[in-house]
């Protein structure tokens, strides 16, 4: 079976939808624009869009399927992903109808384990039950987020005629995890999505430490200190600098850049605006000199490790759900 991400069937660039539903990100995030700005992305050429279960308990899914309807199924692929605490043999059944039924639609194109669940669960029993899920026509590919090297093999290893197409974890410009993760992804031709490719916003240069960010998600990110705004200041600066000659956005710059790295950045969106900021990223393509002058002023403002671990692995998966219902 041709993985997903083969040839150029799914856009350089997607959109993600965490913020679909969800509390904590402050105002101005109105449903009915939310959705006219998804179907904008689709309409010009963003066709891969990233969900999940949990996102507002279900509300981003429901979303999701309002924007889709209006286009022919084969314009728009769907991933969605299975809650870590669902992420167990006998709970797989349910949580894909579940989500189908939101989505609307007899299958998804990629489904997701959203991060590795506790240690009490058997990931092979997890991974079979998901190829039998895949057999059966409702999944056509099979993804994992938020996942270390070793439990990528493990589902490998557990599954017959198919293989983990993509992991999907945190990584913008300035975090990212460790290389022996990037280096076993390549290996095994594993499709890195990007979640938080524009680091919530603070590669866009529009924060400092006299305008921070509102709402309850950013404030307690730690990225926004003083000493990290001071830190990467001149790589924003760099940024601007290229987005002044281009004529176009930083964040432009910023995803095209990303995308140039091999990777699918799925940025958050809050209106139409932005979704045409993100698709005039999908089409920019910078020059050797400009991501070489990228590459340099990261050099020396240096990165930040990132983890793909997710969920503290000791706790059962119902401490998980417990909070979620929270968020």
């Amino acid at each position: 079976m041709d993985s997903l991400f083969s040839g150029s069937r799914v856009s350089e660039i997607g959109l993600g939808t965490w913020q679909l539903g969800m509390k904590g990100w402050g105002p101005g995030y109105e449903e009915r624009e939310l959705i006219e700005a998804l179907r904008g992305g689709i309409e010009n050429g963003l066709n891969f869009i990233d969900t999940a279960e949990i996102y507002g308990m279900g509300k981003s899914e429901e979303l999701v399927a309002k924007a889709v309807e209006a286009f022919e199924r084969k314009r728009y692929f769907v991933a969605t992903k299975l809650a870590g605490f669902n992420a167990h043999a006998g709970r797989v059944k349910k949580s894909l109808s579940n989500s189908l039924k939101r989505l609307k639609l007899d299958y998804v194109d990629l489904y997701q384990v959203h991060w590795e669940p506790s240690i009490y669960t058997s990931l092979p029993n997890l991974f079979r039950e998901l190829e039998r899920e895949a057999d059966e026509g409702l999944i056509s590919h099979i993804g994992v987020s938020n996942f270390s090297t070793r439990s990528i093999q493990m589902a490998n290893d557990s599954m017959k005629d198919h293989k983990i197409e993509s992991n999907q974890i945190k990584f913008n410009v300035i975090e990212r995890p460790g290389k022996d993760v990037l280096e076993f992804m390549r290996q095994n031709s594993i499709k890195l999505i990007a979640w938080s490719p524009l680091a919530q916003g603070f590669l866009s240069g529009k924060y400092s430490a006299a305008n921070r960010p509102g709402g309850g998600v950013r404030k307690i990110n730690k990225l926004f200190s003083t000493s990290n705004l001071d830190r990467f200041g001149p790589l924003l600066s760099e940024f601007q600098r290229i987005s002044g000659e281009r004529g176009v956005s930083a964040i432009q710059v910023v995803l095209s850049y990303e995308k140039s790295l091999g990777v699918l950045p799925i940025p958050g969106f809050r209106n139409s605006k932005q979704v045409k900021d993100i698709i005039s990223a999908n089409s920019l393509n910078l020059t050797e000199a400009e991501k070489a002058s990228i590459e340099s002023a990261l050099s020396k403002t240096g990165i930040l490790e990132t983890s793909t671990g997710f969920y503290p692995r000791l706790l059962p998966n119902f401490i998980a759900k417990i909070g979620f219902l929270f968020v």
